[in-house]
């Protein structure tokens, strides 16, 4: 049989027009979402993304958005795992609820609202604020833990007492509250309780932090000497 190039190119264009259709179905079918799970009451459509999330007063459950049981003292926090709600500044989470946090005389609630510390000149004994005994010599400080005071400088604590510090030759004082109190000059090193003088070998310079010492460049160590390379 004999076919006409007219005819041919009529049936060419048929069979090209059949591709578009099926591939313009099978783009389509693509697109169409498999199943769509329905969202729960009480929810919204993600802002972002796809998905749904509860609304403020419910919390998710499974596939559902339970009501939240609200406490006395509390208010809603706005997500939806977890409990749901938070306590009022004051009070805290307990037996399900929210309880009054007991605040001792003479002290205040932090920033948090969820703890209580000591005004200056007390420090905390168990649940109580008991008044700071300071010693001669020295100061309050800030700290609502421990002694709660401070030595002033030139003395040192020992038990409840400010001593003073016996500042040998060649030393100076520190700001520590704790240890000797004291430090030795540049060029000298703690031995006991003197300030020792750092004796230098030839080729040899004081090292950074003033105690000891170290070689020239390009001598090297050798037990006490420096020796050339």
């Amino acid at each position: 049989m004999t076919y006409s190039l007219a005819a041919f190119r009529r049936w060419m264009r048929r069979l090209a027009a059949a591709g578009s259709l099926v591939l313009v179905a099978g783009a389509a079918a693509a697109q169409m979402p498999v199943s769509a799970t329905p969202a729960p009451e009480n929810s919204s459509a993600r802002a972002y993304g796809s998905g749904w999330t509860c609304d403020a007063g419910f919390r998710e459950t499974g596939q559902e958005c339970a009501a939240i049981t609200l406490p006395e003292n509390a208010y809603f926090s706005g997500g939806s795992y977890g409990s749901g709600w938070e306590c009022h500044y004051g009070y805290r989470r307990e037996a399900g609820g929210c309880g009054l946090i007991p605040v001792p005389e003479h002290a205040f609630l932090d920033s948090s609202g969820t703890r209580w510390q000591c005004e200056r000149g007390y420090i905390q004994a168990g649940n109580l604020c008991a008044p700071v005994k300071v010693p001669k010599n020295g100061y309050l400080t800030s700290s609502s833990y421990g002694s709660g005071w401070a030595c002033e400088r030139g003395y040192r604590a020992l038990g409840d007492k400010c001593a003073p510090i016996a500042l040998p030759a060649n030393a100076y004082l520190t700001n520590s509250g704790s240890g000797t109190g004291w430090t030795c000059d540049r060029g000298y090193r703690v031995r006991g309780d003197i300030c020792e003088k750092v004796e230098l070998p030839e080729f040899a310079h004081l090292n950074s932090s003033g105690d000891g010492w170290q070689c020239n460049r390009p001598y090297r160590q050798a037990g006490a000497r420096c020796i050339a390379p």
